[in-house]
C-alpha cells in the first residue's frame, strides 16, 4: 500500500495536529505497516509538499498541510491546515466562492475561500435510499430526540474527503455515511477519522448497563 495523504492527516491528528518529521514518519509507518515505500521519510515529505499550496511541488488536489516555520527554513515541522475538511453545508452545492466578513481587532477583513463543489442530487439520492435516519456512529435518531422537528434529519458524510477526490472521480452512495451533526463535526475535527473509529470510541465511553431492559409485558408475575 502506498503512503497516501490521508495517512499523514491521521498521523498528524493523533500527534495533536502538528509534528516534526522525526515524530511524523514513525507514526505514519505505525498506521501503514504494510506500506510499499522504499524510503518512508522521503514519501511522507513528498506527500506533504504535494498537498501544500505554498510548495512548488503542489499538485492542486487539496491544500491540507503547511510548514510551521515556512518552507525556506527547512525546519521539518508540519501541521494540518485549519478547517480544510470542514464544509459549512454538507447538504447541497456550495458556491465556488464564499465571502466572509469578519471583525478582527476592530478592522473589517474580507476573506474569499474557494470550496469544492458537492452534488445536491447525490446527497438527495443518498437520503432517499436510507431505511433509517439513525446516525451510523452514535445511533441517535433525531426524530426520537426532537419529535416531528427532527423527522428525516441526517447529514451525508463523504468517507473520502472531497478535498482528496481527484477531478473526474465519481462518488457512489456506498461512499457516503449517515451521521448526526455532532458526529459529523467530530470526524472532521479529527482529520480523517473513520466512522467505524468514532463508533468504537463512543462505545468505549458509554458505561455498560448492569441489567438489560426486559420486554414490556402485561402479565403479572408474583415471584
Amino acid at each position: 500500500m502506498p503512503i497516501r495523504p490521508e495517512h499523514i492527516v491521521e498521523a498528524l491528528s493523533q500527534l495533536g495536529g502538528e509534528a516534526h518529521l522525526d515524530q511524523l514518519v514513525p507514526k505514519v509507518i505505525e498506521l501503514v505497516p504494510d506500506h510499499e515505500a522504499k524510503n518512508p521519510a522521503a514519501s511522507v515529505r513528498a506527500r506533504l509538499q504535494n498537498y501544500c499550496a505554498a510548495s512548488p511541488h503542489y499538485l492542486d488536489r487539496g491544500d491540507l498541510f503547511e510548514s510551521v516555520h515556512g518552507l525556506a527554513k527547512r525546519a521539518g515541522v508540519w501541521r494540518l491546515k485549519s478547517d480544510v475538511l470542514s464544509p459549512k453545508d454538507s447538504d447541497g452545492i456550495l458556491d465556488p466562492t464564499e465571502v466572509e466578513i469578519e471583525a478582527q481587532e476592530g478592522r473589517a477583513v474580507l476573506r474569499v475561500h474557494l470550496r469544492r463543489e458537492r452534488s445536491r442530487k447525490l446527497i438527495n439520492d443518498f437520503k432517499a435510499s436510507l431505511t433509517s435516519f439513525a446516525c451510523e456512529a452514535c445511533g441517535d435518531d433525531m426524530e426520537a430526540i426532537y419529535g416531528e422537528l427532527g423527522t428525516g434529519y441526517i447529514e451525508a458524510h463523504h468517507k473520502v474527503p472531497v478535498a482528496l477526490i481527484e477531478e473526474g472521480e465519481t462518488t457512489r452512495l456506498a461512499d457516503l455515511a449517515a451521521l448526526c451533526a455532532n458526529c459529523h463535526r467530530m470526524i472532521h475535527r479529527n482529520g480523517l477519522m473513520s466512522v467505524e473509529a468514532l463508533a468504537a470510541h463512543l462505545r468505549a465511553r458509554r458505561p455498560a448497563f448492569a441489567i438489560a431492559a426486559e420486554p414490556d409485558s402485561t402479565e403479572w408475575r408474583n415471584d
